[in-house]
């Protein structure tokens, strides 16, 4: 069969091709190899060039004749081809380099005769090869199995050609790029012409690209218009941020005014302190009592205090003030505490004690799981639940010798200040009624015991049990302790185990104490500070480790042995942050707050003035934060599994929404309603996330004040690598001391009902949530009393995360320098 004709194709300008200077190839004229050709050469060159430039060309052909050529003709040919054809340019990458520029050996090393002889040759075998190929029906047939064998090839052809020896470096390379790029230009000659296709693809996938960032600009747009007059919310989060904001910026340099003027006082605080005065009716608490540890130590040895004594007062107090102050709700049964302080009492006299509180009698919050009496966090949506199991930290407890007295009241799954929030009814502070009558007790006027833990403050300080659990997630253990006068200590975050406590806000949530001395606080804490596999976020004994080596002791080296004796706090610097001196203050809480600072001079510590600029944030992040947890945690009350359970239950939905509306009471709602909204779609990046963020800055606040680093986040103000040589070092402190609250107990009709505003009772945590939302211990400690009123106030002792030492050793200062203390100032506000 006679080829097709081919005078209707144009036939190509062959131009020379450039060096590359990279490989030093010398490229020889193509004007001989042009005039040589065969027209068979000359068909094949004009068919490879056209069908590059347009895709039309070759749609128009019915079928195109398989065509061969030398393979120097050919590289010359498809060097700007091969170069398209492989990889087309792409925004960002490197352009491929032509196959001919790489394989300069093949052609650039031979003479022009010998290569014009080679290329005649070679377009004689393969002119007789083209003829038997291009038979009418055999073309498809022979073009299939082209295909099959170039797909081998292809398979075959290494990365990189190699020369192997002077025998081969130029025959058998020619025939093997005359194979492959005559292969490859079969393949794409029996479809659509490779480039256009190359170029429609690409084509399209910019046209994407562009559609998808129009669509995108769109978006933006419509979102940019749709919030161009709308009024962007606040990040707290919170609707009386402007009452928060006016809290924490007015009153600053007052404090400071105060402590400048006292540094001239170096005399004892406690030779100038007027004593209180009270009458035979109006005594007060017993703020100073000695410890349990003590009691027994002294009592054993002339058989006057011992386990079984210390239990029948306990069970004599519990008959006469907790009718008053409401804070026992579930009693164990008083023949059983006897019996097991029967048991303790005889462990202490053969000296066999299980611990320092072996026989000593505790209450503990509603919301610590046992399964021996109820726990239903005074809601009723949990009045009759009693729990299979018993929270880890009374389990320590229990196996330490501590006889459980009782279950107490507490606000509303923990979410309230003044424990008014109670199924149980209101917890009543007894500051002013220990040695009164029921009835004179009656005749007073009932102040709050503070929440959510004010059922355990009143408990331990109308002295109805040696000490109390509680819980705190904003301030629930350190408010109710400052209002009742005894001592109320928060760890740190991990410390103790949270397991078998009813969560309120599991990333808030932490076990405390309250207790009528520091020691007392300290004995039960070492009791209760322990890895449990069962939580995790308790701390594990690696991570305690870890914790203790970055507490390094004070080096009082450089002081003599009477300073070492009669000054406790040598070494140690204490801060006094700022903002806390709120406008809200009231004078006899700051003038308690500016004696605490002298008392600590006293015994030798050094005062510095501190700033923690975010914390004035922290109210606003922490209702945010902590009523989303809550909103999320107690969606497992539905009434279907435990607790209460609505009657009106004709249908599913119905069943759900009356059982929750019966079961919770309004201040758990009105959280729960806040906490759901924070975390819908619309609210959750304005709200939630911002008050996250606003948390990080206040941990950061405290880690930039303390002089240790954080063991945990490894965070001390500057990387930890370059504190060792920060000149700020020696200005940063080891505790910070701050007051409790603004003021003393209000008056029980006061906050009750809806006698005060949500938004005031959420100003009374100012002082205590930063600690919490940082995770760091702290702890308040009673310091005297308001000469108006008579009720107690106390001072908060904070310090770096997992120092709990810290803690300890400033707040006994502060414990002793307070004994007897009375403001000077008049007045509650």
């Amino acid at each position: 069969m006679k080829r097709k004709s081919t005078s209707d194709l144009p036939t190509p300008k062959v131009r020379k091709q450039a060096p590359v200077d990279d490989h030093k190839v010398k490229f020889s004229s193509t004007e001989k190899s042009a005039k040589t050709a065969s027209p068979a050469s000359t068909e094949r060159k004009s068919i490879l060039k056209k069908p590059l430039r347009s895709e039309s060309s070759t749609a128009s052909k019915d079928s195109k004749p398989k065509l061969t050529m030398s393979a120097s003709a050919l590289l010359k040919a498809n060097t700007k081809a091969a170069s398209k054809t492989q990889l087309l340019p792409q925004k960002g990458r490197p352009q491929p380099v032509p196959i001919a520029a790489t394989r300069g050996d093949v052609t650039g090393g031979m003479g022009r005769k010998r290569r014009a002889r080679r290329e005649d040759k070679e377009e004689v075998n393969s002119g007789d090869d083209s003829d038997s190929d291009n038979d009418g029906e055999d073309e498809k047939d022979s073009g299939d199995d082209a295909e099959e064998s170039d797909e081998d090839d292809f398979e075959g052809m290494p990365a990189t050609v190699k020369k192997t020896s002077k025998k081969h470096t130029e025959e058998n390379m020619a025939e093997a790029m005359s194979k492959i790029l005559g292969s490859s230009l079969r393949k794409a000659d029996a479809s659509t012409p490779i480039l256009a296709r190359s170029r429609g693809a690409e084509r399209k996938i910019e046209e994407e690209k562009m559609e998808a960032k129009a669509r995108k600009a769109i978006s933006n747009e419509k979102k940019r218009l749709a919030n161009r007059d709308r009024v962007k919310p606040d990040y707290t989060g919170m609707e009386y941020e402007k009452k928060l904001r006016k809290v924490a910026t007015r009153g600053v340099v007052q404090l400071f005014n105060a402590i400048k003027v006292q540094q001239k006082a170096t005399d004892d605080l406690t030779e100038k302190v007027r004593p209180i005065t009270t009458n035979s009716k109006d005594k007060v608490a017993n703020l100073t009592k000695a410890s349990f540890l003590d009691l027994l130590k002294s009592g054993t040895k002339v058989g006057a205090v011992t386990p079984t004594a210390e239990a029948e007062e306990c069970l004599k107090n519990i008959a006469k003030y907790n009718q008053y102050t409401n804070a026992f709700v579930d009693l164990t049964q008083p023949d059983h505490i006897r019996s097991q302080a029967a048991e303790a009492t005889r462990r202490w006299e053969s000296e066999a004690a299980k611990s320092a509180v072996d026989g000593a009698v505790m209450g503990y919050k509603m919301n610590f799981c046992t399964s021996d009496l109820r726990t239903t966090c005074s809601s009723a949506m949990l009045e009759n639940f009693k729990a299979p199991y018993t929270a880890t930290a009374i389990e320590l407890l229990e196996k330490a010798g501590v006889i459980m007295g009782g279950k107490i009241n507490m606000d509303e799954f923990g979410m309230g200040s003044h424990n008014v929030h109670s199924h149980a009814g209101p917890a009543r502070n007894p500051f002013r009624i220990i040695g009164r009558s029921p009835d004179e007790a009656k005749e007073l006027e009932a102040r709050s015991a503070g929440g959510s833990s004010g059922g355990s403050a009143a408990a331990v300080a109308s002295n109805m049990c040696f000490a109390a659990l509680g819980s705190d997630t904003g301030g629930s253990v350190r408010l109710p302790a400052s209002y009742c006068g005894v001592v109320g200590f928060k760890p740190s975050y991990g410390r103790i185990s949270r397991w078998g406590l009813v969560a309120y806000a599991s990333s808030l949530d932490t076990v405390g104490t309250l207790t009528k001395t520091v020691d007392d606080a300290q004995t039960i804490y070492d009791i209760m500070a322990k890895e449990d596999p069962k939580d995790s976020t308790c701390l594990t004994e690696r991570q305690r480790k870890a914790i203790a080596d970055t507490i390094n002791p004070i080096d009082l080296t450089k002081f003599s042995d009477q300073e070492v004796k009669t000054k406790p706090l040598l070494g140690v610097r204490v801060g006094i942050p700022q903002e806390f001196n709120v406008a809200e203050l009231a004078p006899a809480t700051k003038d308690l707050w500016r004696r605490g600072i002298q008392a600590l001079k006293v015994a030798g510590a050094v005062v510095i003035p501190v700033s923690l600029p975010n914390t004035k944030l922290a109210v606003g992040a922490y209702f945010t934060l902590a009523t989303a947890e809550a909103s999320s945690n107690l969606q497992r009350y539905d009434g279907i599994r435990y607790g209460h359970q609505s009657d009106k239950n004709d249908e599913k939905d119905a069943l759900y929404t009356h059982t929750r509306m019966e079961g919770f009471g309004k201040e758990v709602k009105r959280r729960i309603l806040l906490g759901t909204y924070v975390l819908t779609s619309g609210s959750f990046d304005n709200f939630f996330l911002r008050a996250q963020k606003i948390r990080q800055m206040v941990r950061n606040d405290f880690d930039r004040v303390f002089s240790r680093r954080n063991a945990i986040t490894g965070s001390c103000g500057n990387l930890v690598e370059d504190f060792e040589n920060d000149n700020s070092a020696a200005t940063r402190v080891h505790a910070l001391l701050t007051p409790v609250a603004v003021s003393t107990a209000p008056k029980l009709k006061d906050v009750i009902g809806d006698q005060i505003d949500p938004v005031d009772a959420f100003l009374d945590d100012i002082f205590t949530i930063p600690a919490s939302l940082a995770g760091i211990p702290s702890m308040s400690v009673p310091f005297g009393t308001c000469t108006k009123d008579g009720f107690p106030m106390g001072l908060q002792v904070i310090s770096q995360y997992g120092d709990e030492e810290m803690v300890f050793k400033v707040a006994r200062v502060i414990e002793e320098k307070g004994k007897g203390m009375c403001s000077e100032k008049q007045g509650e506000q």
